[in-house]
């Protein structure tokens, strides 16, 4: 394996410039391994489907979009195997070193897009984020992180993990880097009212680890001097959200990447290895009962919503886990990051992971909107942050 930078960010180094004056003109950008860039093979985290895969012949379409308003990129970005994992280890490539604290996981799977950015190797970084996988390494490694509405952005040309699930995201080391590169991506918001409200989901605050209380203890001080509403989900929401994300995301990937696993026989890591074995067994009727679950909630997630609301919640109830933890104790805490991810992804919604930092340890807050408000929840980011 060769570094090429001190904090194993990057996976390779790219010079695509141009004379393009646009909103990002002059700003670098990095993009994940499963995003593809003309020329170069998209290795999705793994050697074996770097060696079964072409290179690229154009860009994906959210790299058209960043160069056309005059980004430069400079480099692709490690990240999990096949983006199914939280952690942002790699067994082959090496895992980036998180810069808040070299001894605990970077987060992942667009690990090595945010610690890019976080080291300022860049000024911007494309991820994607299927259950968590810009959320996660946003928290851990101090850098706003945003996972978009469903089908928001234009995915051609993205290796896919769970169609249904899957959504392009993106690091910046401040709300003005989020806003523009977002006023670059983002289609015009769906009709609504502008965000004003704050609301908080009792359950999400469960289990939550006292450093990363302590670290947004303020945050959510402020947070509750302003309208606000406290509210809870049907009893079980959450542990029945899990079960559905897991399982709908299990038989989505699954469909996705058989023929590929059966051909070629990668080896995985065992985390990976086991999530694949798992999403293998996953019933059609298991998947149908998720589908389901969705559509029976999204009613009750728009009266929570009532147009002005906003969800708030800890991006994460852990600090970035320790690299020397034991795999049973890994397993607890990447579900529990799902149990909250698993909102966004399941119904479609954007979230903003903003970093809160104090003593080298680092927290996300999260802000979580309405499908389709992509542009509303940055704009409502920015306000909360100016008068923070």
């Amino acid at each position: 394996m060769t570094c090429l930078d001190r904090f194993n960010a990057q996976s390779k180094i790219i010079r695509i410039k141009n004379d393009a004056s646009g909103l990002l003109a002059k700003k670098t950008l990095a993009v994940k391994e499963n995003i593809d860039v003309a020329g170069h093979i998209s290795t999705n985290g793994h050697p074996s489907w770097a060696a079964t895969h072409d290179a690229a012949t154009s860009h994906a379409s959210v790299v058209d979009a960043l160069l056309a308003a005059g980004a430069q990129l400079v480099a692709t970005t490690h990240m999990d195997e096949m983006a199914y994992s939280l952690l942002g280890a790699n067994p082959h490539y090496g895992a980036p070193l998180n810069p808040v604290d070299a001894n605990r996981h970077p987060g992942g799977s667009s690990s090595g897009s945010a610690v890019a950015v976080a080291t300022k190797l860049v000024d911007i970084a494309l991820g994607t984020d299927t259950g968590g996988s810009c959320r996660a390494p946003a928290s851990f490694c101090g850098v706003f992180g945003m996972r978009t509405s469903h089908a928001a952005i234009d995915m051609t040309g993205v290796i896919p993990m769970a169609r249904s699930l899957d959504a392009i995201g993106w690091f910046a080391r401040d709300i003005d880097m989020m806003i523009t590169t977002g006023d670059v991506l983002l289609p015009e918001d769906q009709p609504g009212k502008d965000y004003e409200d704050i609301i908080f989901i009792d359950e999400i605050f469960e289990n939550i680890e006292p450093d990363v209380q302590r670290l947004l203890t303020s945050p959510l001080r402020f947070a509750q001097h302003k309208s606000r509403r406290c509210t809870q989900l049907d009893k079980d929401f959450f542990s029945q959200a899990l079960m559905h994300f897991r399982n709908l995301q299990g038989h989505e990937v699954w469909q996705t990447h058989q023929q590929w696993i059966r051909q070629h026989r990668p080896v995985f890591a065992k985390g990976v290895g086991d999530r694949l074995t798992a999403a293998s067994e996953v019933l059609a009727l298991e998947k149908n009962a998720a589908r389901d679950f969705i559509l029976s909630k999204r009613g009750l997630l728009e009266n929570l919503f009532n147009e002005t609301g906003v969800i708030i919640a800890p991006t994460t109830p852990i600090l970035s886990p320790r690299l020397d933890e034991p795999e049973t104790e890994l397993d607890i805490k990447r579900y529990l990051m799902i149990r909250n991810f698993s909102l966004a992804s399941l119904f479609g919604l954007p979230e903003i992971s903003i970093p809160i930092c104090a003593d080298n340890k680092c927290a996300g807050l999260s802000f979580i909107g309405r499908r389709g408000s992509d542009r509303k929840l940055l704009a409502f980011t920015k306000n909360f942050l100016q008068k923070l």
